[in-house]
């Protein structure tokens, strides 16, 4: 692709144009096919990534596509089931002895991130993952078109992801995750989007 393995923008062009139905495909089959805004937006995150890293791709770039496809999808649930776990346990009481939140705090790392995000990304991610709203309901709650609530949301999912991978990198190498954490992480291959 591309002229004399210039990995240009006419080359990411180039490689937009002949894989992004197949990309799409991979995304769509992943996270269902009801949700083709969502498979769209992980295109725009695969493609951005093989720009991140075009000179790091091999001549067949369909397999380095396929496999970062795939862990956008798995990052992206990852994060939906963390939202819909924290933002349920947000809600319960702690124990007569806790005084509160506080313990919970210390044994789930999510609300220090929760608290970080504004009041406005947390009721769109609210509206989104524990309400369940669409675009178009969401559009209507903010008397906006329903691609800038699209738009809203992800970047309120995004600013929670990265305060929520800083987190993950601060834990000390071989830290035992808080507990709950676990079960809701992607394989080991799919953290990073690589």
């Amino acid at each position: 692709m591309g002229t004399e393995g210039v990995r240009d923008e006419a080359w990411h062009d180039e490689l937009y144009r002949r894989y992004r139905q197949r990309v799409m495909a991979v995304a769509a089959s992943l996270l269902g096919y009801q949700y083709r805004h969502e498979a769209e937006e992980v295109a725009q995150e695969t493609f951005t990534t093989a720009w991140e890293k075009r000179h790091s791709l091999g001549d067949d770039p369909w397999p380095w596509l396929y496999v970062t496809t795939r862990n956008h999808v798995y990052n992206r649930q990852r994060l939906h089931v963390r939202l819909l776990r924290a933002l349920t346990r947000l809600g319960e009481p702690g124990p007569p002895h806790d005084g509160g939140l506080r313990a919970w705090e210390q044994r789930h790392d999510f609300a220090p991130a929760w608290r970080a995000i504004s009041a406005e990304d947390r009721e769109l991610l609210q509206q989104r993952y524990l309400h369940e709203m669409s675009d178009d309901q969401i559009a209507a709650v903010l008397g906006i078109a329903p691609a800038a609530a699209r738009k809203r949301v992800q970047r309120a999912r995004g600013r929670l992801r990265k305060i929520i991978e800083d987190m993950d990198n601060d834990l000390p190498a071989g830290a035992a995750l808080p507990a709950g954490r676990a079960g809701s992480l992607a394989p080991a291959g799919a953290r990073k989007g690589k």
